[in-house]
């Protein structure tokens, strides 16, 4: 067995940074066509119909959001993107993913991998299909499995892609240490080069429905066995030249990372109607709007808010909102966005988290009058173009979150330009009085907290601006952290350091995946706890929905959670979410938004209907 490496940090959650630095947490997708209805958004469709067919050996062009001060280089399988335009840039080989989802993200046996959970037993059967190849010919095995599994669990770079509920596998946590030299849960059950594995848990994850704590990939050992664990995520094996078992391989990636796919022959399902695709990372955004005028991509997978319109609120991309040869599509984004409170910070012996630090941020009361005081509407309203709306919860409004969205979790965003009335009362009541100047103090120290606000788009500084005078109107001094914004790279070494005291509130952004539950992001132990919230509710609450014995159980504890951490105790402030819109030129066929079939075999299903762009009018007409 090929040394995967040792363990560099304690990962959890499959996190992905996403561009900008906000992040994802990604969880077991993979592809499944799914026959129920897009959802529309307000004024956007769920999906584009192309009357025309699809012409054969056609070639797709493809452009993923990125952002200039955050270059995204290709990473051919998903253990080792690190950031989500990566993520996004391996849909065309299908991820390396084993298993179909659901409308719910749950998982189902119509993929390259059955599943049979055992739950008497505490075990997980995964079988392969047995057509299940690597685009060289070669069998995808149960050790391709195992293999991803353990690279996850040591490699440095894997291990932000690690989930916290593969420690429920028994050995995980030993092999992961470096005190056994494998997994003593994992049973290779027709050997090596067998397509059937079981894996056994001490306890077995209470979402494992949607693949929490399943292994979910599949690395090609035979091809990456002789390079070093160290080596791993920067060898040309995964970087230039991966092996797919989905319905496109990698022929080229450039020195900018574009990457050109090619139908794979031995792909194990229906046979793709494209002949090549070529996906662009657009590091620059503020080039779209031309390259969209030249019909250099037939597909934007997703329309920066901040350049749907101008500071003037005139169009710019708009100006290809079901015009100029595109198609615009939406859906609610499978994320959200939240301010943080820093209250304690990351043990990095322990790797636990210690809420201890010395702030007025301890009080629950100062907590909610800094999110009544935020003015996110008035924000959302001005900068988020149309393409924004207010959160008031953890779970993000799209569709495959339906069952476990709380809609009594009211949240801080009633009032547009924030509740000053409110959050003075709160103040108040924590025995805080208005000094001379408008500010609110208590035992002669002014309420002044530090903002670690950061750059990525042209409205950054403006938003943050414009919250930073609405807490000022409710007498809370906020200022810059540095008296400036930070960029994306050291806003994020900060915070993920999980020791600086410099910083009282930020933003963060989550992108979810299909596991519905929140030790990833909330745990004792998880390193991207921002705020280190320890508490015993809310251990209790993530061991109650970890051992959840029925569907039921599992949702009313998240629900819980939501009330708890937002309505209760403002742990943290949920600010926004998004309209996730993409721009598809009137040639393509087969595009959808919904959601089981974008997780999945989408890219299968695409064609074109025309060797050309459409360059004019509306393609829905």
């Amino acid at each position: 067995m090929v040394s995967t490496g040792k363990k560099i940090g304690f990962g959890v959650g499959g996190l992905v940074i996403v561009a900008g630095a906000t992040w994802a947490l990604v969880a077991t997708t993979s592809n499944h066509t799914s026959t129920a209805k897009a959802v529309d958004v307000g004024s956007f469709k769920g999906d584009y119909k192309n009357s025309k067919s699809a012409i054969k050996n056609g070639s797709l062009t493809v452009s993923y959001p990125g952002n200039a001060s955050d270059p995204v280089s290709f990473a051919g399988y998903s253990e080792f993107a690190q950031w989500s335009a990566a993520q996004e840039q391996l849909d065309p080989a299908g991820k390396n993913t084993l298993f179909y989802v659901d409308k719910d993200g749950k998982l189902t046996n119509d993929g390259p991998a059955k599943v049979t959970v055992d739950k008497d037993a505490k075990t997980v059967t995964i079988k392969l299909r047995d057509d299940l190849k690597w685009s060289d010919g070669k069998d995808v095995t149960a050790q391709d499995v195992l293999f991803s599994l353990q690279t996850l669990a040591t490699n440095k770079v894997a291990s932000g892609n690690f989930t916290q509920a593969y420690t429920a596998i028994k050995g995980l946590s030993d092999y992961q240490n470096g005190k056994a030299k494998d997994i003593s849960g994992v049973k290779l059950d027709d050997g090596k080069a067998g397509k059937q594995l079981t894996v056994s848990y001490t306890t077995l994850p209470a979402a494992v429905d949607w693949g929490d704590g399943v292994p979910a990939y599949a690395l090609p050992y035979h091809d990456l066995k002789d390079v070093k664990s160290k080596d791993l995520a920067t060898s040309e094996k995964v970087t230039k030249n991966p092996l797919s078992f989905g319905p496109f391989k990698v022929a080229s990636v450039s020195s900018d990372s574009t990457v050109k796919y090619v139908k794979n022959s031995d792909y194990w399902g229906k046979k793709p109607k494209l002949n090549t695709i070529t996906c662009y990372v657009n590091q620059d955004q503020t080039k779209l709007e031309n390259d969209l005028s030249k019909q250099k991509f037939d597909i934007v997978t997703e329309a920066p808010a901040s350049l749907w319109k101008d500071g003037t609120n005139n169009p710019v991309l708009s100006k290809y909102n079901n015009d100029k040869g595109y198609a615009s599509t939406g859906y609610y984004n499978s994320g959200y966005w939240e301010l943080y409170f820093n209250l304690g910070h990351l043990n990095s012996k322990t790797s636990e988290n210690v809420q201890d630090r010395q702030t007025p941020l301890q009080d629950v009361n100062v907590r909610k009058a800094v999110g009544y005081a935020e003015n996110v509407g008035d924000v959302v309203k001005k900068y988020g173009n149309g393409l924004s709306v207010t959160a008031d919860t953890l779970v993000s409004k799209n569709e495959s979150k339906k069952m476990f969205y709380n809609n009594n979790v009211k949240g801080y965003q009633q009032k547009s330009s924030g509740d000053i009335k409110k959050a003075g009362s709160l103040l108040e009541k924590s025995g805080y009085k208005k000094d001379s100047s408008g500010y609110y103090a208590k035992d002669g120290k002014r309420l002044s907290l530090v903002y670690l606000a950061r750059s990525g788009n042209t409205t950054s500084e403006a938003s943050a601006k414009a919250y930073i005078e609405a807490w000022k109107k409710a007498g809370i001094e906020v200022k810059l952290y540095q008296d400036k914004l930070v960029d994306p790279s050291t806003w994020q070494s900060i915070v993920v350091d999980g020791n600086n005291n410099n910083w009282d509130i930020t933003d963060g952004g989550w992108s979810e995946g299909t596991v519905p539950t929140f030790d990833q992001l909330w745990s004792k132990s998880a390193p991207y706890n921002f705020g280190h919230v320890v508490s015993k509710e809310l251990t209790q609450n993530l061991s109650d929905t970890q051992t959840a014995t029925s569907e039921a159980s599992l949702v009313k504890n998240i629900k819980q959670f939501q009330k708890l951490v937002v309505d209760e105790q403002a742990y943290t402030i949920p600010t926004t979410t998004d309209i996730k819109v993409q721009l598809v030129n009137g040639r393509v066929t087969g595009w959808t938004t919904n959601f089981a079939t974008q997780q999945n075999d989408l890219y299968a299903q695409l064609g074109v209907s025309q060797s050309k762009p459409v360059t004019s009018g509306n393609p829905r007409k």
